[in-house]
């Protein structure tokens, strides 16, 4: 009522009116008349104001009164024109159109447009929402028929986003990209529109939608209360992660002692508690009879009614389903083709040279270079290569002791001299290694000159020269190879003086595969008759060198290669396609060649000799039952699990993938690409590292956890592993902490005493620890039982060392050792030789032939049996190692490991260099009348000796030639001269007062 009492003393005033309501009255009129402001009544106080100016009188309160009533009647008639609009416009809107656009044709369009036209018309001023909605109708219903497409996409995006949101299921790889594929259609009919009128971003989040969905349902599994006891082991993150897998392919990636089969048996209890499927459903699979005992042993405990075998026993069992008959296996393949060397190839005098030629010329595989600094290094890698050529394998047979004091005289200083001797060897042609020439050439700074053959029935010489096609020495560095091909000049200079005949050879020439042809045409130019060895005299070179080493890996490389061909191939008739690879060298190509037909024939010997008994092998087994799994009914199972996948061979791929196929299985493989170390029994790492190329998509999990040794062990050892590129990258974990985890113990010319070392530090401390000992080769053992330094208990099947008698020792080869663990590892030799660690015979590049994909990593496999040998430790690792010819790999681990016997290294530093290899040192000997001397470490290439132990003592060389002064005396008295008298003439006045 206050504000009515102040509006009517203000209308008393004419003044007041006009310059208030006036204006008001104005900007009412035309507020009313703004669309989006829409008034249904006149407000409450312009109507008290129009009952107060009716009660007075004037002209000026008429005309206000009429300006009132004039602007009532707009408002009344706007708003009947609004609500007439409202009505129309809620019976049609963008989103009714867009949401039913199949249902609007033109006459009800049209109808629609007529009835608001003028209206429309009438009030259309900017910012009117009705105009907007209008102007949103005109743009519609102008481009129906591609709303209408539109529309049709976009229920089909709702369809998309149906699958996706299934309830909360796994949505597999094969089933996302089926949705993909349709969202890709959808996209791709989107991409030339000019408008869209729908929302369409869902189709871009697909993958990502279906990646989150997927998590988020392994993560919720994952945590299911039945990964709390498995076996009674509580599983960790990794593993459950991997063992709720939803994907059709799994593919767990472990590390060494990380706990596969605790992850497998945690798969096995999640599909039967969680899921619900039978245990008849389920087949667990694995590499070896052992392992997959191993592997039913623990998942007993989840399930005894599954079925758990190795590939062979499935196999077997299939062809027995299939035919109901009984099948002959055999199992000795290794014994079959040793066999064959020791039964069948005496017999056959063409075999016997093949072997004969290879093992002679074409051992070597040819790739190995290296620069030397010095002669005397390359003397301290020859010693390492075990060039032995056949003579001297054969004089170290004889009976003839004087025969057996030149055997070392035939020590060669490569790979190509060895093949040179031999080639003399084999074409019965005499000769003499290093026989001093027939003048004496030496000088003060140059000892005499010793060429590399002398042809004893005809006084003619041979050089080889370790040269290329331009003269060039690159296996010397610097200063080395010129003085290398001085030396090359001066020889030939002092041939030409002398009027000797020397014919040569060059290392290009073994490159190029001419040098046996070509030496062939020159000795044959000289007059040289050859007199190829008979087949007796053939079989008595081969005698002396079965027993040796280099001839046991050389007979291991044929079991590799064979055993990978038997995997891949049926029949004998691939063998010729293999001999049209081809190769960097001629060399390469012929060396391949000649052990192709070695193969070849023994592979032929295998097959005939178990076929004439009636006998399958595996590999026969396992193509012969994929064959019929076909026509069976049964042996389909809805899940297939894999251990050891890692040693899967070519032939049980292909017999898994018809297991797979022919039950619609979803697979599950578990395995360390890094313990990947049976190839020599036909196994192809490829398959693991290349899953999705033989399987399809995986989903793929670490096992990174390990539980079996410690972090620092971990870290040595996955660097080492992961040098190879070729590897599979892990971050491997420990919760275990132990400081210097790899113990190094050195030995010199005796190993026997470093390994009491060992076993008495052990014994100290753990009088009945559990100890493995672990070779590279059978081998390794047998220096340590020579010397009565361990017993044998065959009842307890372990080795005895007599000061800690019970300490529990056991022998075991590191590819035999693999899934064993023990408190304590000895590597009892980590020595550099051709058959050392890494065994650089086994691990041949021949072996690429018969692989999915050749490895380019040198010694790849070797590499991974050095790491397993690593984590068999639940502690500490110690390893033997010899200190003038250590491995390579431990090289490569240097400053990462402790040495036990420091003191051992100190005298390394003391030690005197040889004055004329530079590269070896002196190390004092007994001739065998009892007379001491120093020889050279390098002997035999360097043949280097003094006995006059005294001057080496006081280690005073001539300012000459280096050579060691020497006490003399003469007719004017004592006096000091070279040793290398009457070369080097150099000599001083002795002074007995001065040191």
């Amino acid at each position: 009522m206050a504000f009515l009492k102040r509006i009517q003393d203000q209308l008393s005033l004419r003044s007041s009116i006009r310059k208030r309501y006036k204006p008001f009255f104005k900007t009412v009129s035309h507020e009313f008349k703004i669309f989006d402001i829409i008034e249904n009544e006149i407000p409450a106080d312009i109507a008290e104001i129009y009952q107060l100016l009716c009660l007075k009188k004037g002209k000026r309160c008429e005309k206000l009164r009429r300006k009132y009533e004039t602007l009532a009647e707009e408002i009344s008639n706007h708003n009947q024109t609004v609500l007439r609009l409202q009505g129309v416009l809620s019976s049609f809107d963008p989103s009714a159109l867009l949401n039913q656009p199949e249902e609007w044709d033109e006459s009800r369009m049209r109808l629609y447009l007529d009835a608001t036209a003028e209206a429309l018309h009438y009030f259309f001023p900017l910012g009117s929402p009705y105009a907007a909605a209008m102007q949103t109708i005109a743009d519609l219903w102008a481009n129906i028929e591609e709303v209408r497409k539109q529309h049709g996409i976009f229920l089909a995006t709702k369809s998309v986003e149906a699958k996706v949101h299934n309830g909360g299921t796994f949505i597999r790889h094969d089933e996302s990209l089926l949705i993909q594929q349709e969202c890709n259609q959808l996209l791709e009919s989107l991409g030339s529109l000019r408008k869209v009128y729908y929302d369409f971003s869902f189709l871009s989040k697909v993958p990502s939608e279906i990646a989150r969905q997927n998590e988020e349902l392994s993560k919720r599994e994952a945590s299911l209360p039945l990964f709390e006891d498995v076996g009674g082991i509580a599983m960790d993150s990794q593993q459950r992660r991997a063992a709720v897998s939803g994907e059709r392919n799994a593919l767990i990636i472990a590390g060494a002692g990380s706990g596969k089969t605790t992850t497998i048996c945690g798969r096995v209890k999640y599909l039967l508690e969680e899921k619900g499927v039978n245990p008849s459903d389920i087949l667990l699979l694995s590499y070896s009879r052992k392992s997959a005992d191993d592997l039913a042993e623990r998942v007993k405990a989840v399930s005894p009614e599954l079925t758990v075998g190795t590939f062979h026993k499935i196999g077997l069992d299939i062809l027995k389903d299939a035919s109901k008959g009984k099948y002959v296996v055999e199992e000795q393949f290794d014994a079959i083709i040793e066999s064959y060397f020791r039964e069948e190839l005496p017999k056959d005098t063409e075999a016997l040279r093949e072997v004969l030629i290879y093992y002679g010329l074409f051992l070597n595989n040819g790739e190995y270079t290296k620069k030397y600094h010095n002669e005397g290094e390359l003397f301290e890698d020859l010693k390492k290569e075990e060039f032995v050529t056949f003579k001297e394998s054969l004089l170290r047979m004889s009976d003839d002791p004087e025969a057996k004091r030149t055997i070392k005289k035939e020590k060669v200083k490569s790979f190509e001299e060895m093949a040179l001797a031999n080639f003399y060897f084999i074409n019965g042609i005499s000769y003499e290694y290093e026989r001093p020439y027939e003048v004496d050439v030496s000088t003060t700074d140059k000892r005499q000159y010793t060429p590399d053959f002398y042809l004893t029935d005809y006084g003619i010489y041979h050089e080889h020269y370790g040269v290329d096609e331009n003269g060039r020495a690159k296996q010397y560095d610097g200063m080395e190879e010129a003085k290398y091909i001085h030396d090359m000049r001066w020889k030939r200079l002092c041939h030409a003086k002398h009027k000797t005949v020397c014919l040569e050879t060059y290392s290009y020439e073994f490159s190029n595969n001419t040098v046996f042809d070509k030496l062939e045409e020159r000795l044959k130019a000289a007059g040289v008759e050859f007199h190829p060895l008979n087949a007796e005299q053939i079989q008595n070179a081969l005698e002396s060198v079965y027993q040796g080493r280099p001839f046991l890996s050389f007979i291991n490389l044929i079991k590799s290669f064979l055993s990978l061909y038997k995997s891949r191939y049926e029949d004998k008739t691939q063998f010729d396609k293999l001999r049209d690879t081809q190769f960097k060298t001629k060399y390469g190509a012929l060396r391949a060649a000649h052990f192709l037909n070695i193969c070849q024939r023994i592979y032929e010997y295998y097959m005939n000799r178990i076929r004439s008994e009636g006998k399958i092998d595996f590999d026969d087994m396992i193509l012969q039952s994929m064959r019929v799994l076909p026509s069976l009914q049964n042996r389909r199972y809805e899940h297939i699990i894999v251990d050891e996948f890692q040693d899967i061979s070519y032939s049980r791929m292909l017999f898994l993938k018809s297991l797979v196929e022919h039950g619609n299985s979803d697979l599950f493989v578990v395995g360390d690409d890094w313990q990947s170390i049976y190839r020599f029994s036909g196994c192809d790492l490829n398959i693991f590292l290349h899953f999705e190329d033989y399987f399809g998509f995986a989903e793929t999990h670490n096992i990174e956890n390990v539980h079996r040794n410690g972090q620092e062990l971990q870290d040595i050892a996955s660097g080492f592993i992961q040098a190879n590129p070729e590897q599979i990258r892990k971050q491997i974990h420990s919760d275990k902490t132990l400081v210097n985890p790899i113990k190094v113990v050195y030995y010199d010319d005796e190993c026997v005493p470093a390994l009491q070392l060992t076993l008495n530090l052990i014994g100290e401390s753990f009088p009945k620890g559990n100890i493995l000992l672990l070779g590279r080769n059978n081998k390794d053992i047998e220096p340590y039982l020579e010397k009565s330094f361990l017993s044998y208990d065959k009842k307890a099947k372990k080795y005895v060392y007599s000061p800690y008698p019970e300490l529990n020792l056991r022998f075991s080869t590191v590819h035999g050792s693999k899934g064993l663990e023990e408190d304590f590892v000895i590597l009892l030799s980590a020595e550099d030789a051709q058959s050392g660690f890494p065994n650089k015979m086994e691990d041949d590049p021949l072996l690429n032939l018969v692989l999915s994909a050749p490895s380019s990593y040198r010694y790849a496999e070797e590499r991974r049996l050095w790491y397993v040998a690593l984590t068999r430790t639940k502690s500490y690792v110690f390893i033997m190692v010899p200190m003038t010819s250590q491995s390579i790999f431990l090289k490569e681990m240097e400053g990462l490991y402790q040495v036990v016997n420091p003191e051992i290294l100190e005298g390394l530093e003391t030690r005197i260099p040889c004055p004329r290899c530079k590269g070896g040192h002196l190390v004092p000997r007994k001739a065998p009348d009892g007379r001491s001397f120093y020889g050279c470490s390098n002997y035999p290439f360097c043949k280097y000796s003094i006995d006059d132990v005294l001057a080496v003592e006081k280690n005073r060389h001539c300012p000459h030639c280096g050579d060691f002064m020497v006490f003399r005396k003469g007719r004017r008295g004592a006096f000091l001269s070279c040793h290398n008298y009457p070369r080097c003439r150099h000599s001083e006045d002795y002074d007995p007062k001065k040191k």
